[in-house]
Formats: C-alpha cells, structure tokens, sequence
C-alpha cells in the first residue's frame, strides 16, 4: 500500500518539475531571440531611425538628419518617399524621445537578478499610474550594492496607445520597424522594448529570419543544458539572503514596538502639520499642471487626496503630465476609461497633493 500510494505523489512532483523547466527555459529562449533579434536590427549598415516625438518625427541615417514631419498634420503617410532609395530595404528604427516615456530606478534584492522580468510584471502598477497590460515596458540592470546584495534596475514604460499608433502610421506609409527604443538623456544609451512592442508591424527578412533560426536552436539546447545549474544556483542564493537578512529581522522586530509606541505619540502632531491644504492652492497647482485641452468636471479634496473627474484627448497623457509634477504624487486610475461621443476620453484619477516646502 505504501509503494502504491507514493507513485502517483512522485508523478506528480516529475511533472511539477518539467512544466517549471519548460516555463524557465521558454523564458531565457524568448529572451535570447529578441536580444539577438534587436542587435541584428540595430548592426545593419546605414539603417535609418525615426526619433517619434508627440508631433514632429525626425528622421536620421548614420547619424545624419534626412528628413522630417508633422504627424499631427496627417504628413507620417510621406515617410517612404523620405528614405532615400538605397535604404528602403535596410531596417527601420523607432526611437520614442524620454519625454514621451515614463522611467524609474527600482531596487531589487539579489535574488531576483534571474527572475526580473516575470517580478516587474507584477509590480509595475506599483511604480507607475499603469497596469502591465495597458503599457510596453523593459528594464536594465545599472548598479549592484555589495554589502546588501541589492540590484539597481532602471525599468522604462510607455503607453500602449503610444506605440500602437507610431506602429498604424508606419504601417500606413508602407514601413515595418525592426525594434522600438525609448530615448536616453545625453551620453547614455537607448532601452529596447520587447518584441511584442511591434505587433501586427513585426516583420524581419529571410535572411534575418535563417540567422536567427540557428541562434534560437543553440540558445535552445544552452538553455536546456544550464536549466539544473541555474536551479541550484538560486537555491544558494536564496539561502544566503536568508541568512543576511535573519539579524536585520530580529533587530526590526526588537525596535518595531518602540517606534510604534513613538509613532502613536507623535501622530496628534503630525495629524495637524499634514492637514488639508488650502482649495485654493491646490487649484492654481493643477491648473499649471494640466495641459491644454483638458477639461475638469470635478474635484473631490480628502486630506491630502484627491479625485480628478474630466475629460480629455488622451487620458494617458495626463497621467504622465501629472507623474511628472512636482504637486501631485501616486497617480492611479480610480475607473476605467470611456470614450464619450465628442471624441474625449472620459478619466477618474485619484492623487497626493505634495506638501509644500516651508
């Protein structure tokens, strides 16, 4: 009876194992592609890159600005007869300008370096006023703290109907991007975004294709080989942030009761410095810091918080105008949005009012 009853469990656990091996190898496969995918765009001689600001697209080969146009005014339909001849057939690089993006530095404990991405999906509505589906977003890793194992990971989004709609302009005008990038300040380098960025867009040559065919099976077959070293390889490294971080937790639970007990005193005082700010102080602030066009139906002020309910050409532009302010914080969408008969779209969004500096 026993050996009987143990079959099945171990059957189970085998399977357990395999789907967790197939998902991490999936995974690193997946990451593989796309990075080879981007560095073969990006080697093509001579390629041409279109920086895809809110109005005006300026378009560079080499380094050398070839043209530009006004997509507001409906011109992004004339970009193939931009591109001259002989580059028609390399490939074609978006650029979204960081204005344009939202990006943030995160820090992440060591044992997540493997793990990044499947985390961000998960935490990116912490760290910007987006869900993860409703935004295309990449990260990269910018600094490693030694003596607490922490990783510095700087992680860009942007809207999905940003994207979607460089994508249907180029598409119009008869251009398939290779890769999509978000912008970096001066000296520093551009971030990719996933492939799912292109969409219906995606296209790539034969002889790209066969290229990268061959590396996606060698990624293959490193992939499956290093799937049990990886595996170990986290194991100790969970068992040694486990082990750093037992004394911290023990000193935190040591001072927990006393910085409560001296939290309790002290919020009376805090209570009165954090009150309401005056209405109309909070008015003139969002006022400078909605943009044009925007219409607000009301304002709820709780505290510190606030609910904004207007109307607006884009909803996801005045989540991004007001994550860049100085006056509001932890923006959030409280419904979702509706597109009214005018055109508009219709918002809910809850915010912090920033305590002014004395």
């Amino acid at each position: 009876m026993t050996i009987a009853a143990n079959r099945p469990l171990k059957g189970a656990r085998s399977r357990a194992w395999g789907r967790r091996a197939l998902g991490w190898w999936l995974d690193e496969l997946g990451g593989c592609h796309d990075d080879l995918r981007r560095f073969v765009a990006t080697r093509r001689p001579r390629g041409v890159t279109i920086e895809a600001g809110e109005r005006y697209w300026l378009l560079r080969q080499g380094g050398r600005p070839i043209g530009q146009i006004d997509a507001q005014a409906g011109e992004a339909a004339g970009l193939l007869h931009l591109i001259p001849p002989a580059a028609r057939r390399r490939a074609v690089i978006v650029e979204i300008p960081p204005e344009r993006a939202l990006a943030k530095n995160v820090a992440l404990p060591a044992g997540a370096s493997g793990q990044i991405d499947r985390i961000l999906g998960f935490e990116i509505a912490r760290h910007f006023p987006f869900p993860a589906e409703r935004v295309y977003f990449h990260h990269r890793v910018v600094g490693k703290e030694d003596g607490a194992g922490a990783v510095t990971v700087e992680i860009v989004a942007v809207p999905r109907e940003i994207v979607d709609s460089i994508c249907a302009a180029l598409a119009e005008a008869g251009l398939r991007p290779a890769a999509i990038a978000v912008g970096a300040g001066p000296g520093g380098k551009p971030l990719f975004l996933p492939a799912a960025a292109l969409g219906a867009a995606r296209g790539d040559t034969a002889p790209t294709t066969r290229l990268l065919g061959v590396a996606t099976a060698l990624a293959a077959v490193a992939a499956l080989a290093s799937w049990p070293l990886a595996q170990q390889a986290g194991l100790h490294s969970i068992d040694r942030e486990l082990a750093a971080l037992k004394p911290r937790a023990e000193a935190a639970l040591r001072t927990g009761e006393a910085e409560r007990q001296a939290g309790e005193r002290s919020a009376a005082i805090l209570g009165l410095r954090a009150g309401r700010p005056p209405l109309v102080g909070a008015l003139d602030a969002l006022s400078r810091d909605l943009p044009d066009g925007a219409w607000l139906l009301s304002l709820a002020i709780s505290g510190r918080e606030i609910v904004l309910d207007g109307l607006a050409p884009s909803a996801a532009t005045i989540a991004m105008t007001l994550e860049k302010s100085q006056d509001v914080t932890g923006i959030v969408f409280r419904s979702p949005i509706t597109r009214e008969a005018s055109g508009l779209e219709h918002f809910q969004l809850g915010a912090t009012l920033v305590e002014a500096k004395p």
